[in-house]
């Protein structure tokens, strides 16, 4: 058996220590505030559509440091960051999209998340069950096929619904240290189904951890593994407990943290390094006031380039990432 090495550095983080330091919240002032009005209103004024606009349209000279400081964040750091300071009541939908893709572009390259080519996903309960965003209730801890992902709070749940997210590096050294064995299943990885994008089950076997070219990153999209055993590929039992255990580390107290959205927050996670999950919630009965996250998929062609088996979608989009659209 190979001999897997415990991870360190600032991407190694325990939840409850970061619960108490609260330094990944970052405030936005007044200043900024209007910086992003001011640009929203010259973006719209253009009348150009989102995947046209560049960090070249969006002058925000106030917010660049703070934007900066999330995508060093981000990818040297903790591998998370929140922005609050915006008041969602002031602003259209339509605003409210174009503000959160104009900060994007400070961070990376947004990309389609579905086959039908949308660049902002809508998070709200729509009773499906296929991609994780469309359903409700509880989600188990995974990642986004994506190098970052945003979530701005449109309106939260009447109750519940926090964002629970893990270091995946610190999970891959508890597993390390109490089930190797399961930790070997996980190098191995799983096959994937892409079916929720319109494409075929991957003919490799996608490894939760593997070594990229600055440290260990990490995989994990359990419902794609679960439908690729739909699709034939049967899981063994040593498998299954592995995926379990996994999601058992995760979801311990001391090792998650939880984000209670307010409407305007702003999450940004890398998805190489951090697991994500959330919590039940109870929605309001009216459909008009449920949940509703807006989702954005970025991919940072700054970074260095993924380990390659741990790529499910073909370089088929922008930046090399997110899902082919059917119209492109």
């Amino acid at each position: 058996m190979p001999q897997h090495k415990i991870a360190t550095g600032p991407a190694v983080w325990y939840g409850y220590e970061q619960a108490r330091r609260k330094d990944w919240a970052l405030q936005l002032d007044d200043d900024q505030v209007k910086e992003l009005e001011n640009a929203t209103d010259l973006l719209r004024s253009r009348g150009l559509t989102l995947d046209q606009v560049t960090r070249s349209d969006f002058d925000l000279p106030s917010l660049t440091p703070t934007l900066d400081a999330v995508a060093e964040e981000l990818e040297k750091g903790r591998g998370f960051a929140l922005i609050r300071g915006l008041t969602v009541g002031d602003y259209t939908a339509d605003e409210l999209g174009a503000m959160f893709w104009g900060i994007g572009t400070y961070l990376g390259i947004g990309v389609s998340q579905s086959a039908e080519g949308d660049r902002l996903g809508h998070v709200i309960d729509r009773g499906a069950t296929d991609r994780y965003y469309t359903a409700g209730g509880p989600i188990e801890f995974h990642m986004d096929p994506a190098d970052v992902v945003g979530l701005l709070c449109l309106r939260g749940a009447k109750e519940g619904g926090a964002s629970r997210i893990v270091s995946a590096q610190a999970v891959h050294n508890a597993i390390l240290e109490e089930r190797p064995d399961l930790l070997e299943i996980l190098y191995r990885g799983f096959h994937c189904s892409r079916r929720g994008h319109g494409d075929t089950v991957t003919e490799w076997r996608i490894p939760v951890y593997a070594g990229g070219r600055r440290g260990l990153e990490s995989y994990f999209l359990p419902v794609t593994i679960r439908q690729a055993e739909e699709e034939g590929y049967t899981l063994s039992e040593p498998e299954r407990e592995a995926m379990q255990f996994l999601n058992d580390v995760a979801s311990r107290p001391d090792m998650y943290l939880d984000m209670n959205f307010s409407p305007g927050d702003i999450q940004f996670l890398n998805n190489r390094l951090i697991f994500h999950a959330r919590t039940d919630y109870r929605d309001d009965p009216d459909p008009a006031l449920r949940r509703h996250l807006l989702r954005l998929w970025l991919m940072m062609p700054g970074w260095p380039e993924p380990p390659e088996v741990q790529r499910l979608h073909q370089k088929t989009d922008r930046a090399g990432g997110g899902v082919q659209s059917r119209a492109g």
